[in-house]
């Protein structure tokens, strides 16, 4: 094993011990305003990243902002390998910058892009004017061109598209992205967006999630079909209003297994790979914080998460 993952190792278990975590983020939702709760967390690692003149949407992204940074971080510290999958990860915050892009092109108001430097893949981003040209410059590069130019439509093939390219390019996160698919996927039957056979959409769902789960036509059918290792992510999944149950339980799960794999030792790409996915959980879970303390307490159970 190179020196290199050694390094990466030693700063990815640093960045992972300034993570609030569960108990120091339950605190930060009892702060009682979102103004009391931005000067609590002036005093953790996420103070770099807050100004204080933010609103709750500035002050999520800023928390956001921060794995992105980190992501850059690693990157500097791991061997070349390493650096392709934290890229691939980094697909998180592109296709974030891509919805931005498609509601500017719908005359909407669209957020700042996060600024990805070395880890863009999307060519002539900004000089795009029309849906038309924004699936040519994503058919130019690693997402492919989405097959559809509808809002919702386009939006599901990316999420499936990164889904594809994390199980396939960064190993130690299929998993992840299988059940990060099957929660799109969910979310697709619970508001009736489908997408045609033979689609790059149906593709990438196919490579994912396998043939048999890319044919459920309901919920219950895509619960009963994951298999058993995954069936947690459904169990209590009756209809669209328990999903939010079920991303909670995803980030909850994406929490405790990379910190696992962060803590067990070894200086290899899953140490790497594990900060990443605790970051990125640390940054979900505060920043529902700031909002159940924006409302004074109430969301609070979505923090709390599933057994």
């Amino acid at each position: 094993m190179s020196a290199g993952w050694v390094a990466a190792q030693v700063r990815s278990r640093g960045l992972v011990q300034h993570c609030l975590g569960p108990e120091r983020t339950r605190r930060l939702a009892e702060a009682g305003s979102l103004r009391l709760a931005l000067d609590v967390l002036g005093t953790t690692a996420y103070a770099k990243q807050l100004r204080p003149d933010l609103d709750l949407a500035g002050a999520g992204r800023a928390v956001a902002g921060s794995v992105l940074w980190n992501l850059r971080v690693l990157a500097g510290w791991s061997p070349p390998l390493g650096a392709s999958r934290l890229r691939v990860l980094a697909g998180a915050f592109e296709l974030a910058n891509l919805r931005g892009e498609l509601a500017r092109l719908e005359g909407r108001e669209a957020p700042d892009h996060y600024d990805l430097g070395s880890f863009a893949t999307v060519p002539r981003l900004s000089s795009v004017t029309t849906v038309s040209e924004l699936r040519s410059a994503l058919g130019a590069s690693p997402w492919g061109d989405p097959g559809a130019s509808e809002r919702s439509a386009l939006v599901l093939g990316l999420e499936l598209a990164l889904a594809h390219r994390v199980a396939e390019d960064v190993p130690e996160a299929a998993g992840w992205a299988t059940t990060y698919a099957a929660l799109v996927f969910a979310r697709c039957l619970a508001s009736g967006v489908s997408f045609e056979p033979g689609t790059p959409t149906a593709t990438h769902a196919r490579a994912v999630l396998g043939e048999r789960l890319a044919q459920a036509r309901s919920l219950r059918e895509l619960a009963e079909g994951l298999p058993r290792h995954r069936a947690w992510l459904l169990v209590d999944v009756s209809g669209p209003e328990d999903l939010w149950a079920a991303e909670a339980g995803w980030w909850h799960r994406l929490w405790s297994e990379g910190l696992a794999l962060v803590m067990r030792g070894r200086p290899e790409p899953a140490a790497t790979v594990g900060a990443v996915a605790a970051l990125a959980a640390d940054a979900w879970r505060v920043r529902g914080a700031l909002e159940v303390a924006a409302r004074q307490g109430r969301g609070a159970e979505v923090l709390d998460g599933v057994a």
